[in-house]
């Protein structure tokens, strides 16, 4: 159970990881650092893309060089979620509440994949 989730979070992670790649190209929005949304155009976003790939892989084949990648992407997710509409606001028709539920997903997902891995790596 342990193995399927941390790849169904890999390959989320992944995904993740690929549409930063592309923001250049106009997927999506910017990135956000530090709750602040930068334009797509910037270069930190191929670079996060790059490194949520590489944690991808490790989560995926359950590396111990992912676990402390895991655990600075999840302190970053987590401050991006925090500090996102205090710093720049939410996009109109996005209340509080609906945001909540990205917060909480996002905060379990980032900081469930390091558990799991932890999990993981220490029943080998």
């Amino acid at each position: 159970m342990t193995q399927t989730l941390l790849r169904v979070l890999a390959v989320l992670i992944g995904f993740r990881g690929v549409g930063n790649l592309l923001k250049r190209f106009g997927t999506g929005s910017g990135l956000v650092v530090f709750g602040r949304l930068l334009p797509r155009e910037t270069l930190l976003a191929p670079l996060l893309g790059v490194g949520m790939l590489l944690y991808a892989y490790g989560l995926w084949t359950r590396r111990a060089w992912a676990l402390p990648l895991g655990v600075a992407y999840a302190l970053f997710a987590t401050a991006n979620l925090v500090l996102f509409p205090v710093v720049t606001g939410l996009p109109p028709g996005i209340t509080m509440p609906m945001y909540s539920v990205y917060i909480v997903a996002g905060i379990a997902m980032s900081w469930g994949a390091v558990v799991l891995l932890q999990a993981a790596r220490t029943s080998r």
